[in-house]
């Protein structure tokens, strides 16, 4: 089975001006890797019973047959394998896609049965240089939408978001950061960690209040907007803190003189 859908700042409704690539997933679920370190050691047994021998469509045969589709419908020119997509030209005058062929991922949670088990749902795929990336964009989009209710952020939250982006745009225009330091990804998720009642209000109440917020608050708890991976760490999908730092005394600089 196939499901495809877009991740994101486009499904996330967090675009800005000047984001060019459209996020696509192509999920293969019938093929899944999985983490049991939650199990107990009864239900990792369990699982090696329900679900034993190797999958006959792993994730380059996908990989493969999703290139050699893109490619028969755009054209061989139009379709290049990058290092953690493939990247598409889809026509004259509309945005290039990013297409991510990946595996489903669960982390499992309980495994009573074959049939009631609980698990965290995401996808998996591989970079060029064949590390696995493990990511959860379902969750990322459907905690933004939860953050972003009336009722927590008076709607409040993506504009934000939106405007956070431009910011660090700005302070790279400025050379007052890298534009290496914060990617929109990391960016958006430092601030879902952001107290609800920081993003009610007037943009020049509620961006230094926020600032304020992240130079002072500990972070070692953050998550990403997932819910489920840590936001600071070694992982591909991990940003630091000293990054962190770094664009808030950016953005410190920036604002007070603006």
């Amino acid at each position: 089975m196939f499901e495809i859908f877009l991740q994101g700042s486009y499904a996330n409704t967090t675009n800005i001006y000047g984001d060019s690539d459209v996020d696509v997933v192509v999920l293969h679920t019938n093929t899944f890797h999985y983490d049991l370190s939650r199990l107990s050691p009864t239900e990792q047994q369990r699982h090696g019973v329900l679900f034993r021998g190797i999958a006959t469509y792993q994730w380059p045969h996908l990989r493969n047959d999703v290139l050699d589709a893109l490619r028969a419908h755009f054209g061989v020119a139009a379709v290049v394998l990058g290092k953690k997509s493939i990247k598409v030209q889809t026509a004259t005058g509309r945005r290039p896609s990013d297409v991510v062929p990946a595996l489903q991922y669960r982390r499992y949670a309980t495994l009573p049965d074959g049939i009631n088990y609980t698990a965290h749902w995401g996808i998996q795929f591989f970079d060029s240089g064949n590390n696995p990336i493990v990511n959860y964009p379902k969750y990322h989009v459907e905690r933004g939408e939860e953050k972003n209710q009336e009722a927590r952020t008076r709607k409040q939250y993506k504009a934000t978001v939106r405007v956070f982006k431009n910011f660090r745009n700005a302070l790279i225009d400025r050379r007052l950061l890298t534009a290496e330091t914060a990617p929109s990804y990391f960016l958006e998720c430092a601030l879902h960690n952001v107290t609800d009642n920081l993003f009610i209000g007037r943009f020049s109440d509620t961006v230094p209040a926020i600032i304020n917020h992240l130079l002072s608050a500990p972070h070692g708890t953050y998550l990403c907007q997932n819910g489920i991976v840590p936001l600071f760490g070694s992982g591909l999908t991990q940003w630091s803190e000293a990054q962190l730092g770094q664009f808030v005394a950016a953005a410190v600089k920036g604002w007070n003189t603006w």
